[in-house]
């Protein structure tokens, strides 16, 4: 069996700013102790509003799953962009797991720089772990379709990938 080789030309990996909540551990205690919160204030809440434990209950929890789903998604989701010589990887870094998010052949990417709202796609794909700072724009053609992503490459990750698109600019 023939294995690729690729020649990793720039890598960088990129983490939102770590605040409260520093890791998925401290998210999950934090969540525990929601739990314990939703509990005792969905019991005092029914028994002043004489609502069903069952609305109280499913709304509290509920809003205490979107706030954990809001914070993994925002706060402890990181990405790492890989060029190679063949292919541009993005991979989500989640505490310790990884999985590819994309992998874009470098013949099908057919625009690399900053980011134009009018060139994009109803929804580009975003690989985003600061929304801050101005993202690059990468257009690729995924068979017959136009595609978008969108990342916070920096420094000579994002020198090397919008290199072929400088040139016209002088």
């Amino acid at each position: 069996m023939e294995q690729q080789v690729y020649d990793v030309l720039a890598a960088q990996t990129v983490m939102p700013k770590q605040r409260y909540i520093r890791s998925e551990g401290a998210l999950y205690a934090l969540l525990l102790c929601g739990a314990v919160l939703v509990m005792g204030l969905g019991n005092r809440l029914r028994a002043a509003l004489d609502l069903p434990p069952v609305l109280v209950q499913g709304v509290l929890y509920a809003l205490l799953l979107g706030l954990g789903y809001w914070v993994i998604t925002y706060r402890l989701t990181g990405y790492r962009y890989t060029l190679t010589n063949r292919a541009l990887f993005v991979t989500r870094l989640t505490g310790r797991s990884e999985k590819l998010v994309v992998e874009i052949p470098i013949e099908a990417i057919a625009y690399a720089g900053p980011c134009d709202p009018g060139r994009l796609p109803k929804k580009p794909l975003r690989a985003l772990a600061d929304r801050k700072e101005p993202p690059t724009m990468v257009l690729y053609r995924e068979g017959e379709t136009p595609c978008a992503l969108l990342i916070n490459a920096r420094g000579e990750l994002k020198n090397r990938l919008t290199e072929p698109w400088k040139e016209g600019e002088d």
